[in-house]
């Protein structure tokens, strides 16, 4: 097992380097001129030039690319053009907000798919299991961001049950703080949450029909335990990979649900930073949302291997 992880520890570096040059090469060549923009009716060629090398724009594509991953690695992200501020240190301190946003929307999909996809397989084709599925076809139909809204409009504004917007740390107040976010991780979990139980409630469908479930319960082992020892485990190894790809998907609905609830996670930074063309900034986003996606999926990885031995097997074998 641990010489699967450091080997795909070693297969991150060459993708995370590909990512970094292809941020750093985009962002120089969309359109707009972020010191135009910085300098406003101020505008002057003298002082243009003057910025454009106290920013190093005015060296070569390549030197400027290696200069800034050498920073990178440092630690030093750049300073946003706007603001002044240094990336990293915006990044370290909306992350964790954004971070708690998918994790609890991936909590409260996975409490919820499981069960009801193992009791829409355990009883198929009866009025809970149509229920089931009816409501898991509505969820993935809606989009993230409308049903945000809705959710907004319905307990926010109209009924005044739950804050209107903002976020508070769970440091200040731990009610407060799932006050805030109960919305936004339903919005963004619940079409995750339709995805979750369709591939269960299939799975298991598939597994139960297995010789050695159906020798357990030859053998009189209560329903409980044929249904959650022998086949749920195995039912869920191909979930572990859905819910991999899930996280991509929760990492782009973020960036929306953050806007509509005004939480400052790294949604609200990125957009801030596409909307003024402050390049350093969104630099950084892009690059921290391709870290998590990739450090995720190496999570999803090593999890398979886990619960799937063979994989473990089939790559020593290589």
């Amino acid at each position: 097992m641990k010489e699967y992880i450091i080997k795909k520890l070693f297969l991150l570096i060459p993708t995370v380097l590909a990512i970094s040059f292809l941020v750093f090469a985009m962002m120089h060549f969309i359109p707009g001129d972020p010191i135009h923009l910085l300098l406003g009716d101020m505008y002057d060629q003298r002082a243009a030039d003057e910025l454009r090398h106290e920013y190093g724009l005015d060296k070569p594509l390549l030197v400027q690319y290696v200069l800034w991953l050498g920073r990178l690695v440092q630690g030093d992200w750049g300073r946003s053009i706007f603001t002044h501020r240094p990336v990293f240190q915006d990044i370290l301190y909306r992350l964790p907000i954004s971070v708690e946003l998918i994790v609890l929307s991936m909590l409260l999909a996975l409490l919820i798919s499981i069960p009801a996809g193992v009791i829409s397989a355990i009883r198929p084709y009866t009025l809970l299991d149509y229920g089931a599925m009816t409501v898991a076809m509505l969820g993935i139909s809606m989009p993230d961001f409308f049903l945000g809204i809705l959710l907004f409009l319905l307990f926010s504004l109209t009924l005044g049950w739950l804050p209107v917007q903002g976020y508070v740390p769970i440091t200040t107040s731990l009610a407060d703080n799932l006050q805030h976010m109960v919305l936004p991780a339903v919005a963004l979990g619940l079409a995750r949450c339709a995805i979750i139980t369709r591939l269960v409630r299939a799975s298991m469908l598939e597994v139960v029909r297995l010789d050695y479930v159906t020798t357990a319960r030859a053998k009189g082992v209560v329903e409980f335990l044929v249904v959650n020892k022998h086949a749920l485990k195995n039912a869920l190894i191909p979930t572990i990979t859905v819910v991999g790809l899930q996280i991509g998907f929760l990492i782009g609905g973020a960036i929306i649900i953050e806007a509509v609830f005004g939480i400052p996670g790294l949604g609200t930074f990125g957009i801030q930073g596409i909307t003024k063309r402050d390049y350093q900034q969104v630099q950084g986003f892009i690059l921290i949302i391709a870290l998590i996606f990739l450090f995720s999926n190496l999570l999803v990885d090593i999890s398979y291997a886990y619960f799937d031995p063979r994989i473990r097997y089939e790559e020593k074998g290589k």
